[in-house]
């Protein structure tokens, strides 16, 4: 971990309270930031669950994680004006974020309030119109369940009974599996960090958005007592206001009915209505929702990408537009892909190509390191961060051949959980550069269920591999958003071994207190009371989904060379971009916009990411950067003043509103 730049004792503040670690980092640091940990986790699945007042994790830098560091941060700003003694270094408030931003990715919507639907679904809701007891639970890995112990999902869903006892027992093999496929997935993630964070940090010269923003934020808390850089800006408490002023606004709502509201930064699923107007009945409503954290972290973004996101989104829009009006359909007779499939499939071959295209880039970078698995040189030679180069090959096919056996165990085929495994990593592997390059925390892998599909078909898969694809998922699978957050841990507190136990130590933690307090709650209260997507819809859809791919035989497909070729398109013409935007200074084209061309999330946010380019081009053509760096901390008083302002109604929604609280932050 980074040592802080200036000693607080040089410039004659009494020392530090408290036992230093040989990293300068605190320990009473370092348990602080494992109980909001802990705090921030319960929180999330609460106020899901029980206020039902916003979904904290929905992105790769969720509220989660955000809204306990910016109250420490504001806090530590006052400790550090009057109380330095007490005060955090700037070390210290970024190891606090790094384990809240590793342990959080666990909490709410983002794993565990799914996780614990998919698990508990199954024998409650099988019925025999359903027939799933009859159809797939001869294929289901029950070894990844709770145990079929009497009263285990009644009580999950409708609370227990006086008297009854919360059966733990149940639940700790499920939970010690999650938590091990969790590591696994760490494991991959730190090794591919440790070998790709020198080719994009120093020879590709990625900004880190997400990084920078934090690292900025909590520059000064070094030097001698005073206001950190942050505060002494007025643009930044212009942000500020612009931010938390309309939200402070609408909590009066909550006690004056009828009081007006400024629905600017209303949620798209807010009380005002769906912030989406309908174009046509072949398109999506078109959004028009603002979140203060999606601009002001994607104003650092380059503007090539940021006119590409959007750009070729409009262009995506037509595509889409005219392939559903018309009616295209691609494939062999009786398996014919509509215009989503169609969609789908050039986009994962757009990623497939990006991907291999950043391999290629950076093969001068990974034959170095092969060199030193081979014959390992002197620790400051070495061209890996986190992990010495062998620590991070062990890191890679020790956590990837554990993630093919535990898929083999759940019922994949050897071959087919080895194929997946390769689709999935290759998928996060763009998610980990194109997050670092973009700053816009709602890229997600393609998990390109469909790719084996269309080269082997379903006609010769096992019933059991067919159900597997389909229960290993999003909702299911632990660890997957984590990778592409471990690059910008990195940025945040440096390249030293250390890291890789903060990580694991911090994805433990998560996944516990997460886990634990989520089972809890829907035990002490009745899953069914909550009436959220995720204990219901979800796993219902997705176990509906199952049983209908098993009884549906005459359904099975065979390779389809129109899909193949409709898939090998999107990657040539990934490729075509890439070429063009390295050999062409003119170019203006990003190949990250046509990643996300047809994403849902740029379809969110696409009135934001024009907008933020609109800006920043006129900042730069009036100003130049002089006036970008003056305008940058409005951005930052964005971010800050959005959470405050959040933070401040639940707490108001806590005190006055424990039963039911009002939805103030989601998609």
């Amino acid at each position: 971990m980074s040592q802080p730049t200036e000693s607080p004792k040089s410039y004659g503040d009494p020392p530090l309270t408290g036992e230093i670690l040989e990293t300068g980092i605190r320990k009473t640091a370092v348990l602080l930031s494992a109980a909001t940990l802990v705090l921030a986790c319960v929180a999330t699945t609460y106020l899901e669950f029980k206020a039902r007042s916003a979904h904290m994790a929905m992105s790769n830098l969720p509220l989660t994680v955000l809204l306990p560091f910016t109250f420490w941060l504001l806090g530590n700003v006052l400790l550090k004006r009057f109380l330095p003694r007490l005060s955090l270094s700037s070390a210290e408030l970024r190891v606090l974020l790094c384990m809240l931003w590793v342990g959080g990715t666990f909490a709410g919507y983002n794993w565990v309030t799914q996780w614990v639907g998919v698990m508990a679904a199954p024998r409650y809701y099988a019925s025999p119109e359903n027939r799933w007891a009859e159809l797939i639970f001869d294929y289901l890995p029950w070894w990844m369940y709770p145990s079929n112990f009497l009263g285990v999902v009644e009580g999950f869903f409708l609370g227990l009974g006086e008297g009854e006892t919360l059966p733990w027992g149940a639940w700790l093999i499920p939970l010690f599996w999650a938590a091990s496929a969790a590591l696994a997935m760490t494991a991959v993630g730190l090794g591919l960090t440790a070998i790709f964070q020198k080719q994009w940090a120093e020879h590709e010269r990625l900004n880190y958005p997400l990084a920078q923003v934090s690292l900025d934020l909590t520059e000064g808390f070094d030097r001698r007592r005073g206001w950190p850089p942050f505060v002494r800006t007025w643009t930044f408490w212009a942000g500020f206001a612009v931010a938390a002023f309309p939200l402070l606004w609408n909590i009066v709502e909550y006690f004056v009915s009828g009081f007006p509201r400024i629905t600017i930064w209303d949620a798209y699923f807010a009380q005002s209505g769906p912030r989406g107007a309908v174009v046509t009945r072949y398109l999506y409503p078109l959004s028009y929702r603002m979140l203060p954290t999606v601009v002001g972290f994607t104003f650092l973004c380059d503007l090539n990408i940021l006119f590409s996101i959007w750009s070729l989104y409009l262009v995506g829009l037509v595509t889409r537009y005219w392939m559903t009006r018309v009616g295209v359909s691609v494939g062999l007779t009786g398996q014919e892909a509509k215009t989503g499939e169609i969609l789908g499939l050039f986009g994962h071959g757009v990623m497939i190509g990006l991907v291999i295209w950043a391999v290629w880039t950076a093969r001068g970078h990974l034959a170095h390191i092969v060199r030193q698995i081979l014959q390992p040189p002197k620790a400051e030679e070495e061209r890996t961060v986190i992990l010495s180069p062998r620590g991070a090959a062990a890191a890679v096919l020790g956590g990837g051949l554990y993630m093919v056996f535990w898929l083999y165990a759940a019922g994949y085929s050897l071959t087919m959980a080895a194929i997946w495994m390769v689709l999935l990593w290759t998928s996060i592997l763009a998610v980990m550069k194109f997050l670092a390059a973009s700053g816009f925390a709602y890229i997600f892998p393609n998990w390109g269920t469909a790719i084996p599909q269309i080269w082997a078909g379903t006609n010769q898969m096992t019933e059991s591999t067919l159900v597997t694809m389909r229960v290993i998922n999003a909702r299911l699978l632990p660890g997957w958003r984590l990778p592409g957050i471990l690059p910008h841990i990195e940025r945040l507190i440096g390249a030293g071994r250390q890291v890789g136990w903060l990580v694991f130590g911090g994805v433990l933690l998560g996944v516990l207190s997460a886990a634990l307090y989520t089972i809890w709650i829907c035990y002490e209260y009745g899953g069914t009371t909550f009436r959220t997507w995720s204990l219901v819809g979800a796993p219902v859809g997705m176990y509906n989904g199952i049983a209908k791919v098993v009884t549906e035989t005459s359904q099975r497909t065979i390779p389809d060379p129109a899909k193949i070729l409709v898939w090998t398109t999107g990657g040539l013409v990934a490729t075509l971009f890439t070429v063009l935007q390295s050999r062409i200074t003119w170019w203006p084209l990003h190949p990250l916009g046509l990643f996300l061309m047809f994403s849902g999330y740029v379809r969110l946010y696409a009135l934001d990411i024009f907008l933020v380019w609109l800006a920043k081009l006129l900042v730069l053509q009036l100003g130049g950067i002089l006036l970008y760096r003056r305008v940058r901390p409005c951005c930052y008083g964005l971010i800050v003043g959005y959470l405050f302002a959040v933070g401040c109604s639940f707490i108001v929604d806590y005190i006055w509103f424990p039963q039911g609280g009002h939805y103030i932050h989601g998609y």
